[in-house]
């Protein structure tokens, strides 16, 4: 009898043969794993009451992968190879494979665990990347508007307008070349242009 019913069973309610707007609402728990690479300053610990500043930084496409290790080759990451005494703590996660910077829950509980566990002035927490990463800083900070003090995205691949009116209260730096034929220029002036509009004059393009 329960395959006859399943078999028989109406349709949802709405009108056939038309399209009808409709809704859902639901929960998607999920477990977060995260690889990244962790710089804190040589001198870190020579004053156990100073607090210091954190970047968060987020590579471009070409890195995606499982080796965390690759992050150490490009960008900040592998200026720290060399500057021990950057004067930043660092956090610069590594994105999986055919995955792009959107998971802003992920990577704001990344963040709050190197709060917990070091010394950092939460006023002065920044967020930067480059290309794909550059488009993840602003995401991130268009969907945490109070988290950063500031943005730095370089090179961002298709940034979107309607993130403006909640990047306005942040001030934010884009760095894009004229010539760059990977990510158009054009998006991100058309970005700095929208935030103005939304009441920012803080917005840099160089």
């Amino acid at each position: 009898m329960a395959a006859l019913f399943a078999g028989t069973a109406m349709m949802a309610a709405g009108s056939l043969g038309t399209q009808t707007e409709q809704n859902f609402d639901g929960e998607v728990p999920q477990a977060i794993h995260l690889e990244y690479l962790l710089f804190l300053p040589s001198t870190s610990n020579e004053d156990p009451h100073r607090r210091w500043p954190l970047i968060l930084y987020l590579h471009g496409g070409s890195l995606r992968g499982d080796d965390v290790n690759k992050l150490r080759t490009l960008g900040l990451p592998h200026r720290l190879e060399q500057d021990r005494q950057f004067p930043f703590v660092v956090v610069s996660p590594l994105c999986p494979q055919g995955e792009i910077w959107t998971d802003a829950d992920a990577l704001a509980q990344l963040v709050d665990q190197v709060v917990r566990t070091n010394r950092i002035d939460e006023k002065r927490i920044y967020v930067t990347g480059h290309s794909m990463g550059g488009r993840g800083a602003l995401y991130l900070a268009y969907r945490l508007p109070t988290r950063f003090a500031a943005i730095v995205a370089m090179s961002p691949l298709s940034p979107i307008t309607a993130w403006a009116k909640e990047l306005r209260n942040t001030p934010v730096w884009i760095i894009h070349g004229a010539k760059d034929g990977a990510a158009p220029i054009k998006d991100s002036k058309e970005l700095v242009s929208a935030i103005e509009q939304s009441g920012d004059t803080r917005s840099l393009l160089r």
